[in-house]
């Protein structure tokens, strides 16, 4: 809707021509100047002409307004409170590496000796409904060069995840896990791992 589509407030040729303002009036009363509109009016209030012709129902067409008439600008509808964000509390615990048999794996210098074929686990504060595990090589400092190990789709009822990881001879990086629930999502600090043989 646009201003061009009302016409302006006429001066009235007698006083009995202005009609008297609504006898309630939940809001102001406002007197008209010769250059309004209705649609003016509304867009200085924040309100609708909708608005305006239901606290108004003196006003027959909303073309005929007269200079000097006190129409009523109801109070601005109050808004609706945004939605609180959800929180999203979920945060990775712990990160471990364990044999095929669940035995952790021995750290040398700060780093985790990693077998052929090793079990990485993922404990969360929360129930997961998803984990991404990813191996980013020693050298870089890019998340980019970070590949995918392993997906886990635990059933949303425990906080544990974890994959059955191929470890290629060679690999030396950190690993990282993402865990989400819905959409809360949390990075696990990294852990230095290497296998040599």
């Amino acid at each position: 809707m646009s201003d061009d589509k009302f016409t302006r407030a006429i001066h009235p040729s007698k006083e009995s021509q202005i009609p008297r303002p609504p006898k309630k009036c939940d809001g102001q009363l406002y007197t008209v100047k010769p250059t309004n509109t209705l649609f003016s009016i509304a867009q200085k209030f924040k309100v609708t002409v909708d608005d305006i012709l239901a606290a108004n129902p003196q006003i027959i067409n909303p073309n005929i307004i007269f200079v000097g008439q006190a129409i009523c600008i109801p109070a601005e509808p109050p808004k609706p409170k945004p939605e609180p964000k959800p929180v999203c509390d979920l945060r990775v615990l712990t990160l471990k590496f364990l044999t095929e048999a669940g035995q952790p794996l021995p750290v040398t210098g700060g780093a985790v000796q990693l077998n052929a074929r090793v079990i990485v686990r993922a404990t969360s504060n929360r129930p997961l409904s998803r984990a991404f595990f990813f191996l980013e090589p020693t050298g870089t400092e890019t998340c980019e060069l970070a590949r995918l190990i392993g997906v886990d789709c635990p059933s949303a009822v425990t906080g544990v995840a974890e994959i059955l990881w191929q470890v290629p001879t060679g690999t030396l990086g950190r690993v990282f896990v993402v865990t989400c629930i819905n959409n809360c999502c949390a990075k696990s600090d990294e852990v230095l791992v290497t296998r040599n043989s």
